[in-house]
């Protein structure tokens, strides 16, 4: 595949990201629904649904942000010497804030697994 083929191919695949994004946004109002319940309620029935929310919302995050880690890695992997310093500095930066949004959506659902008693407030970012 060529490189115009390459790009067009990531374009396509980012517009059902964009997608996905649509889909955790408004199950995030489902999600704040359940927790407004649970505040006020205190039922443990609308906790744990809240709580289970937030695990599929983090999951599928997790699979999006992989997807751009995976990608700023192969911009790295595939990095030409005679690429500008310019742009192999910002292929740089960019894995680097890849990875590190990886990492926080892992933290993230580690404590939505593991915050039984909802004593974390997540936010979806």
């Amino acid at each position: 595949m060529n490189e115009k083929e390459e790009l067009l191919q990531k374009i396509k695949i980012e517009n059902w990201i964009w997608i996905l994004y649509l889909f955790l946004i408004g199950f995030s109002f489902y999600s704040n629904y359940l927790e407004t319940e649970y505040i006020k309620t205190e039922s443990c029935d609308a906790k744990e649904k809240y709580r289970k929310s937030l695990i599929i919302i983090f999951s599928v995050a997790i699979f999006v942000y992989f997807y751009f880690f995976k990608d700023s890695l192969e911009d790295i992997k595939n990095q030409n010497p005679c690429d500008s310093p310019k742009k192999i500095f910002l292929e740089n930066a960019n894995f680097l804030a890849s990875t590190l949004i990886l990492i926080a959506g892992c933290i993230f659902l580690y404590i939505a697994i593991t915050d039984t008693n909802l004593d974390i407030e997540l936010a979806f970012s």
